[in-house]
């Protein structure tokens, strides 16, 4: 039996803040400190970039502030597109992420976040796979009600307009303007982003079972030597 080779031209983005001690994962704060809470945040980037590139080496990172741009590539194991986030909302700056991505000949383009470290590789392929036969639209639901992993074949601004991003509507504004796009959608399994103390003592009950899923943040929690104590 032939097998069938996908012509799609794929590309992924990964969203993400240059991981600067006080600028992110505030919210593990102070059960970390702000370094740890930075170098949590590499870890995190470190394995989404693995991940991402044992789908499609066509790879992307849109991040923000500019001028971090020197930090960020000492620290990326590889050798991605940089692109600046550029926009005055999150809205914005995802579109135009999106924009660029499909001016590079791009058929599909898959995006994700950096937040939700263990979802495996075969939800991208998934993903991919869906918009090739299927969809034109993929979206991945966290369990806060947000999104971890958007995907698409067509491009349109108001997918990304009125939404209100970063809250428990996230996910369920943005399927709403696609629908009244007419745009077909298709889900891909529910998920859970890292952004407070109880969810990192999940991750590293999960990491325990699995330190693969995510090495190089599996190898930061055993740093620590401490046993997660989210009461404390």
């Amino acid at each position: 039996m032939t097998k069938l080779i996908s012509k799609m031209k794929k590309a992924i983005i990964i969203m993400t803040k240059v991981p600067q001690a006080g600028e992110v994962k505030t919210r593990l704060q102070p059960f970390l400190t702000a370094r740890q809470s930075a170098e949590i945040s590499v870890s995190f980037l470190q394995d989404a970039e693995q991940k991402a590139k044992t789908v499609s080496l066509n790879l992307i990172i849109a991040f923000s502030p500019f001028e971090k741009k020197n930090f960020l590539v000492d620290i990326l194991q590889t050798k991605p597109i940089l692109v600046e986030q550029e926009g005055a909302n999150l809205g914005e700056k995802m579109f135009n992420a999106f924009q660029f991505a499909f001016e590079q000949n791009s058929d599909a383009v898959i995006m994700v976040g950096t937040d939700s470290p263990t979802f495996p590789p075969e939800f991208i392929k998934q993903a991919f796979a869906l918009l090739e036969t299927k969809t034109n639209t993929v979206l991945g639901k966290t369990e806060d009600g947000g999104f971890y992993l958007i995907g698409l074949r067509k491009l349109d601004k108001k997918i990304f307009e009125n939404v209100e991003w970063s809250s428990p509507k996230t996910f369920e504004q943005t399927k709403r303007n696609i629908e009244n796009l007419d745009l077909s959608l298709s889900e891909i399994p529910v998920w859970y982003d890292v952004d407070t103390p109880e969810d990192l003592k999940r991750l590293e009950k999960e990491l325990a079972e699995n330190p693969q899923l995510a090495p190089k943040t599996s190898e930061f929690l055993d740093s620590l030597k401490l046993p997660l104590n989210t009461n404390a």
